[in-house]
């Protein structure tokens, strides 16, 4: 890419600020890009120191048994080293995968979206030349307005002076809301694409991922944000072309004619409509960027806490467990059923003791005197031993005739 020419010093204000600040942010891009990526420089020795720690702890884990490196993984591995060296290294890469898509890109989408509103010139095909010859027009009206308006008239208070501070307001708005949001943009993008070389070295481990995440999705964020402004640009102009018309017309009227100022009012409100769009399209586009993830690594070595039994033998989260796994852990249970069975069966037995029917008798006992409070409590008798018959001979009825 051949290097961006500064514009000349009696250039348009929207098309000298483009150019201005296009020259500007492509020197310190590529400036702040080759200072840090340079041989011998911090940065360069801390991309070097990142490698080879990487390699290192990678080979270490081989050696003590704690992982296994499979032909995916290496061939991983070899592609992020690459990719690291290519974007830590290679300006003319980096430029032509991230500067001209990222800074290109809401020119020609504007200039597609104008080419089917209107039929007209090149020129016209360009939003930010419209944008230019808006916001001339819009200036020549209010300098007409404020020549109408008397000497004391406040720009508040309506009439003229109001005319020419909804025209002026307006014209700023739309400039701000516009280009103003392009231009900043661009440089806060430039400054990131010059810290790529820092933002390479963060991509090989997996805690400084999240670095490299945020890092993307502002780069994302910045990029597709003028892309919105230049299409909501493209619109406004649209909605206001036939107020900037009836501005326009305002050269031609006489000194003493009455005034419309219809026109001026209406491009005050679109802008401020405008500019809260934006504000809503600048928090849309920060959710969409904030939902961008990176792929993990999917650890082999991760050690998984054992569920049911401290003792018994886990098995890696990435193969199923062996049979004599699950036998193991069946006897496991059912000793430990048997055990509980157990302890339930001791502990009822020793609660309620052995089951003996008696019967306690109270004919021996005698009525607790009124005054004692506590009463004697009766043995307990077995069962038929309660009432013993009299050991005497038995006397039939027979026996007892015959003896009188």
């Amino acid at each position: 890419m051949t290097p961006v020419s500064c514009p000349a010093a009696d250039a348009p204000l929207v098309q000298g600020l483009i150019g201005s600040v296009d020259c500007q942010v492509h020197g310190l891009a590529q400036a702040g890009y080759a200072a840090l990526s340079a041989p011998g420089s911090p940065v360069s020795t801390l991309l070097t120191v990142l490698m080879t720690l990487y390699v290192g702890f990678m080979g270490y884990r081989l050696v003590l048994g704690r992982g296994t490196l499979r032909i995916g993984d290496a061939t991983i591995a070899a592609v992020k080293l690459a990719l690291v060296v290519a974007l830590a290294t290679n300006w003319a890469l980096l430029e032509t995968l991230a500067y001209d898509l990222l800074f290109k890109a809401p020119t020609e989408v504007g200039s597609l979206l104008l080419a089917q509103l209107d039929g007209g010139a090149a020129g016209r095909l360009d939003p930010f030349v419209r944008l230019q010859a808006a916001f001339d027009t819009l200036q020549d009206a209010a300098k007409h307005f404020a020549t109408r308006a008397g000497a004391r008239d406040a720009a508040l208070q309506g009439g003229p002076g109001f005319a020419a501070f909804a025209a002026n307001v307006g014209g700023l708005v739309m400039l701000l809301t516009s280009l103003g949001v392009v231009l900043a943009c661009k440089v806060v993008l430039s400054v990131l694409l010059a810290l790529a070389p820092i933002v390479a070295g963060l991509l090989l481990f997996e805690t400084t991922r999240g670095l490299v995440e945020g890092w993307l999705k502002a780069m994302i964020a910045l990029a597709v944000l003028p892309m919105i402004a230049t299409l909501a640009l493209s619109l406004e102009l649209a909605m206001m072309a036939p107020a900037l018309k009836a501005l326009k017309a305002l050269k031609d009227a006489q000194q003493f004619a009455e005034l419309d100022m219809g026109p001026a009012i209406t491009v005050l409100v679109l802008s401020l409509v405008f500019a809260a769009v934006l504000v809503a399209t600048a928090i849309a586009v920060c959710v969409i960027a904030a939902g961008l993830r990176l792929p993990r690594e999917r650890s082999v070595d991760r050690e998984v806490p054992p569920v049911s039994m401290p003792d018994a033998p886990t098995a890696s989260p990435l193969e199923p467990p062996s049979r004599a796994a699950h036998v193991a852990a069946a006897a496991v249970n059912l000793a430990r059923r048997e055990e509980q069975a157990a302890a339930s069966a001791a502990a009822a037995s020793s609660t309620v003791g052995p089951r003996r029917l008696v019967v306690v008798s109270d004919r021996t006992e005698t009525a607790p005197a009124s005054g004692s409070t506590t009463a004697p409590t009766a043995a307990a008798v077995p069962l038929g031993a309660s009432y013993r018959r009299p050991a005497s001979p038995r006397l039939a009825a027979s026996g007892t005739r015959r003896d009188q």
